[in-house]
Formats: structure tokens, C-alpha cells, sequence
């Protein structure tokens, strides 16, 4: 408890402050822009950050690391001589919410910042990741305008040329969203929007960019500075300081002052004596935050700070436009699939891996000697490699120079008897001569003591159901023949596959179950999870549980509260298609797509809300349509064809409707005094 008041005084503070502008000595010494990275300003900035770093290379937690490495690169300092950072980034991947476009686009920046192939960081195709969620308009969550920004910003950093037509599309959709005053809501937005456009290739003079800037000066107050949601602050103006520089401009010139101030003093005045940066002139609120921001704000360095080049057709030479080119020349044929490791008596490691060439350490046959060998190409046997890495697991390999040929001699300590399939296909090279196409789509690595590799796979006709809701367990083999005899897994519950390979099972508790199946003479089955419960549920947040900036804390309380954003997500059972969100009674938004989430973001200070989701089925009501239908043929004879007309049209209209399948809601108190910051 003593933590959520802490957290609440902290909040409080931030309420209640007034802000009073002095200016600083450090401002008036500063005319010119933009500053040199060894400006002392500059230098001390970084200085802090480096004060700041933990020993596993962390700055301010996951998402501030991936803004670190994006400001030490704009001071043209190399990221991978900070201690551990870049191995921080890569090795804590599951830090990131899978399932938020902008989670993925941050970290694709960061990558790409430090100079990091963004197809193959730490076994992850981080271009893939975020064009997943293009639906072909727009990425991710149509209600967000973010994940299309930095979507725009992220991708061109890869490399992604900005003429695609990918680029192009999302560029017509962010400019549609533009409002009548020229913003897209705040001046975080809307410079954001201004640096992704400029880059996408808009003219700095168009109309899109001159009103965009119109608006932000608007927001500027007496300080010099630029706020958003009524606080004059470091983040809204170093974002409006880099969109300035993005649009060709000088945020130092007259026109960009107020009473002699310009966004850059206001930034100026903000450092502290450690080197780093407020939040504003009274709030000294997460300094390495503010501080990552600024760093290239005042080195006149807008987003994408770095440009990622390979010699892909959609990667073109980028030298007109307008961004910044600090480019790594790599040329690579990535393949990105999944691998599961299946041994003896459990499952050694099952993940998603990127790979293009691979160095293969092995015992050479002949010599008697550990030798490197490199495949120049993505193979079985180095995704085996690049997923033990991640897996934190061993491998021993023995190449025989005679065959040209390598065999895998131990996985995790389990000897001899390893066999590999790639999409339940047996192959007859040897893994390291199988080279991975975009083709194929998963590897199998299974431990089984026989000459003859047979594979066991699961199928589940529902992932979820109610309790007592019966759901059916078919069991295959490599070649999708029907398996008899097999012992079912679900949870601690056991069942045998009958003579069509099929099990009934039903469960009375809620919970998450494990679905698997074992036979002997056959590697164990994928795995497959059963959710138990409600047909909808909130699944985030949870009761009882603290969240801050959208991310659980290990505090358990009386009640659940919300400190920033956070996703509402729903867990339903397969037949409900559309879930609909209210917040206190008023629907805020509706999905008809999984997985059905929505971002919660208001302003509120200690506000309690009532979370509610509702679900729905959708029903075909064909055959009541038609007879009415057809009665509405035989009236029409007496009687107004045109009214009749217009009751078929909405009958037709009608021909598919949804009915209420579920409901579930949750009390939360809310702190959001940011609504802004993502």
C-alpha cells in the first residue's frame, strides 16, 4: 500500500505544480543551432545517461533503452561501446507487447540506430513484425494514429523504400486524418506526423507541412516552449523542435520565439546540474526519458535519426529525402520461421528464429579438431544454432570431410538420435546442405531411437470454451494419417486417441490447459494451449493489480489501478466475432477482428471506471429472411411496390445479425495525467 501512495503523491505533485519560466545562463549562450555533439550540453546529457546505465545495460527501463540508443546515435557515438546496451535490447525481446504496432516500431528505430541488421537482431525479423500489421490502408489499431506514424518512420528506417507503395498508402491515410486546424490532435502528434510525412516525401512547403506548423506554433506559450494538455513540457517541445528541423526550418529564428524565447532556450533551461533533462521547469518527471528525447532535438536530429540500406528492390537510394543518412551496407537473404526442439522426455525449446548465413562450430572427423565452418546461406542446421542462443541451450555437431556432411551429434546433453523435418517433410541432405527457402514454414528437431522418424501432431476444433463445454482432440501423424493409441495431454489430465484419433474431453475448472499428445516410436506432438472459462473475459487488467504505463506490477491491493495508459484485452470463446467496449456505459469503441483489445487513455486523476466488454455472435438469419421475403412478393401485387421494395432491402440488410454471447467487466481507478506519451 505504502507503494500506490507513493505513486499517488508523485502524481499529485505533478497536479498541482505551477510552472514560472526563468530563463537560464545556459540559454542565453547559446544562439546558434543546432548544437555540436561536443557541445557541453551535449556532452553532459550523455554523461547522465551513462550515470544512469545498470549493468546489464538498461537505461530507464525496456522502451527508454531503445530512446538511449536512438539519442546516442545522434551524437554519433556508437551504441555497442555503452556496456551491454545493445545486448540489453536484443535479449530482452519479451519485454515487448506483441501484439502493439508502436512496441515493435520503436524498437525497429533503436535497431536500426545502432547499426544492427533490423532482419535478423537477436534472431527476430523486426520489418516483418511491424508490416504484419498493415491491413492494407493502415497499421495496427485503426483508433491509434501512432502505430501509423512511426509505422512510416520505422519502416523507412529499415530501409523500406519511401516510394512503396506500402509507404505511400499509409502516408494518404495519415494525411486524411489531418484536422481543420492543421494538428492531428496534440503537438506530440502532430510533429511526429510532420517528421513521418517529410521523410515519406512530402514538400516542406506543402500545404500539409505549413498548417501542421501553423498549429504548433499555436500551442507555443510565453516560455518559448510547446505544450500539450495544458503543461508546457521537455517532450512536446523536443518533438516540436525536431519537426521544426525536419520541415527545413531554424527553431532558433524569430519567427519560432516568444518574447525573445525560443523552444530551444525552454529546452536549455530544463538540464540540470547532473546533465540531465525535466519533464518541465518545476517537475523533474523521468529525466532519462526527457533527456533521450532532447539529445537529438538539439542536435537539429529528427526521426529516422539512421537509414538501414540493403540492395533489395524496395530499399533505393534515399539521398533527397530529408532525413538523415548515417547508413550500414549489408546484403542479406533472410529467412524467418519457427523451430521446435522436441527431446527425449520434454521439449527443449520452441521459438520463432531469423537467420542468413550462419558459423557453425564443429568437430572435424579427420583432425580431431574443433573447426568454424560457415554456411553462407539460411540452414537447417544454423537455425538449430541461432536457436540455441536464444534457448540457452547446447549443441555439439561432428562434420565428416570425406561426406562434406554434418551430423548432429547432441542436443541439450541427449545423444545420437536426432532427426529433423522441415513442414513434416523428411529430407534426405544432411542440415547443414538443406537450405531454407521462404517456403518452408517450420523445422522439427525430434529425439526418437529408431532409424525411422514418425512425428505425432494435434489438432483442437476450439481453443475456447466454458466450463463443462465439451471440444475435440484429433491426433495425426507427419503425413495428417489419423493416430490411434496416443496418450493425450490436457493439463494433468490424460486420455487415449480412439480409432479415428480423436478424443472428447471436458472440463469442469477454468483455467489454461496444455494440449499435447505422446505415442512410443512417434516424437512428441506440437503443443496447443485451452482456455477454459468465460466466453468473454477481460484478461488485461486483472483484478487486484497495479499498472503502470501498461505494464503490470508485481504489487497485489484491494482494488485495480491504472497509473497511464493501458490495453484492454479480451479473451472469447470462438464463435463470438465482434466485442464492443464501454467505459461507465458509454461505448467507446467496437472490434470485429481478433484479438479484440482497445487502448484505454483518458485523463483522470484517482477516477474509478467500470470497464465493460460485451460479446457477440453473429447469426445467419437466411431462411426466416426468405419466407418473409417471399410472402413480400405475393403483396406487392396489391400494394405498394416501392414501400415493399424498401422492406426487402432491409430485410436483406438483415440477412446477418449479431446476438449478445457474453459480458464481463471490471472497476478500475484511473491516474493519467499523460494521455500524450506512448
Amino acid at each position: 500500500m505504502r507503494k500506490i501512495l507513493s505513486i499517488v503523491l508523485i502524481v499529485s505533485v505533478l497536479l498541482t505544480s505551477i510552472s514560472v519560466y526563468v530563463p537560464s545562463d545556459a540559454s542565453a549562450k547559446h544562439s546558434f543551432y543546432p548544437l555540436q555533439k561536443n557541445d557541453p550540453v551535449v556532452t553532459n546529457a550523455l554523461n547522465y545517461l551513462r550515470d544512469q546505465q545498470n549493468p546489464d545495460g538498461s537505461i530507464g527501463g525496456f522502451s527508454v533503452t531503445a530512446w538511449a540508443a536512438i539519442a546516442i546515435s545522434s551524437a554519433d557515438e556508437n551504441p555497442h561501446k555503452w556496456g551491454n546496451l545493445v545486448n540489453y535490447l536484443k535479449n530482452h525481446v519479451n519485454l515487448i507487447d506483441s501484439t502493439k504496432a508502436t512496441d515493435w516500431e520503436r524498437q525497429l528505430l533503436a535497431i536500426v540506430a545502432c547499426n544492427e541488421n533490423p532482419k535478423s537482431f537477436g534472431g527476430i525479423n523486426y520489418i516483418t513484425k511491424v508490416k504484419g500489421f498493415y491491413d492494407g490502408v493502415q497499421i495496427g489499431d485503426p483508433a491509434n494514429l501512432y502505430d501509423d506514424i512511426f509505422g512510416i518512420l520505422s519502416l523507412i528506417a529499415a530501409g523500406i523504400d519511401r516510394n512503396s507503395t506500402m509507404i505511400q498508402t499509409i502516408k494518404t491515410h495519415v494525411e486524411k486524418k489531418q484536422r481543420n486546424n492543421g494538428g492531428w490532435g496534440d503537438v506530440d502528434t502532430t510533429a511526429a506526423a510532420v517528421m513521418a510525412l517529410v521523410a515519406a516525401g512530402e514538400n516542406k512547403n506543402s500545404d500539409v507541412i505549413n498548417n501542421a506548423l501553423l498549429f504548433i506554433k499555436n500551442m507555443q506559450t510565453n516560455d518559448g516552449g510547446f505544450q500539450s494538455w495544458g503543461q508546457t513540457n521537455a517532450a512536446s517541445t523536443a518533438w516540436a523542435v525536431m519537426a521544426i528541423t525536419a520541415a527545413g526550418q531554424n527553431p532558433t529564428d524569430t519567427r519560432w520565439q516568444i518574447n525573445g524565447f525560443s523552444p530551444v532556450d525552454f529546452l536549455l533551461n530544463l538540464q540540470q546540474e547532473n546533465g540531465g533533462f525535466k519533464w518541465s521547469v518545476n517537475q523533474n518527471f523521468n529525466p532519462q526519458w526527457m533527456t533521450c528525447y532532447v539529445i537529438p532535438a538539439l542536435l537539429g536530429k529528427p526521426l529516422p535519426i539512421k537509414i538501414y540500406k540493403t540492395t533489395e528492390e524496395n530499399c533505393q537510394d534515399d539521398a533527397d529525402n530529408g532525413v538523415n543518412e548515417n547508413n550500414a551496407n549489408v546484403t542479406v537473404n533472410v529467412w524467418t520461421g519457427s523451430i521446435r526442439i522436441e527431446g527425449k522426455n520434454h521439449t527443449v525449446w520452441s521459438g520463432t528464429v531469423s537467420l542468413s548465413s550462419s558459423l557453425i562450430t564443429a568437430l572435424n572427423d579427420s583432425s580431431g579438431e574443433m573447426e568454424e565452418y560457415t554456411i553462407p546461406y539460411p540452414s537447417v542446421l544454423g537455425a538449430l544454432d541461432e536457436a540455441s542462443r536464444l534457448g540457452g541451450f547446447s549443441y555439439s555437431v561432428i562434420y565428416y570431410p570425406s561426406w562434406n556432411a554434418f551430423y548432429v551429434k547432441t542436443i541439450a546433453g541427449e545423444s545420437d538420435w536426432w532427426h529433423y523435418l522441415v513442414d513434416y517433410n523428411v529430407s534426405m541432405v544432411d542440415a547443414g546442405k538443406y537450405e531454407l527457402t521462404s517456403k518452408d514454414k517450420e523445422i522439427l528437431w525430434g529425439y526418437l531411437e529408431d532409424w525411422y522418424v514418425h512425428v505425432l501432431r494435434v489438432d483442437l476444433d476450439k481453443t475456447v470454451v466454458n466450463q463443462s463445454e465439451e471440444f475435440t482432440v484429433t491426433v495425426y501423424n507427419e503425413s495428417m494419417a489419423l493416430v490411434k493409441g496416443a496418450v493425450v495431454h490436457v493439463g494433468s489430465f490424460e486420455y487415449t486417441s480412439n480409432e479415428e484419433g480423436k478424443v472428447t474431453v471436458k472440463i469442469e475448472t477454468s483455467g489454461e490447459y496444455m494440449v499435447y499428445a505422446e505415442k512410443n516410436g512417434f516424437v512428441r506432438s506440437n503443443k496447443i494451449k485451452v482456455f477454459v472459462g468465460k466466453k468473454v473475459e477481460i484478461v488485461k487488467p486483472l483484478h487486484n493489480a497495479i499498472y503502470l504505463w501498461n505494464t503490470k506490477l508485481g504489487i497485489k491491493t484491494h482494488k485495480t489501478f491504472v497509473f497511464g495508459a493501458v490495453d484492454v484485452k479480451v479473451r472469447v470463446a470462438d464463435n463470438v466475432k465482434r466485442v464492443e467496449f464501454y467505459v461507465d456505459g458509454k461505448m467507446e469503441y467496437t472490434d470485429d477482428e481478433k484479438p479484440f483489445e482497445w487502448k484505454l487513455n483518458k485523463f483522470a486523476f484517482l477516477k474509478e471506471m467500470t470497464i465493460e466488454v460485451k460479446g457477440y455472435k453473429s447469426v445467419n438469419n437466411t431462411s426466416n429472411v426468405q419466407q418473409i421475403m417471399d410472402c413480400l412478393n405475393v403483396l406487392s401485387k396489391q400494394h405498394s411496390f416501392i414501400l415493399l421494395g424498401l422492406m426487402e432491402n432491409h430485410l436483406r440488410d438483415s440477412n446477418k445479425s449479431f446476438v449478445p454471447e457474453g459480458y464481463d467487466s471490471i472497476k478500475v481507478t484511473v491516474t493519467n495525467l499523460f494521455p500524450f506519451f506512448r
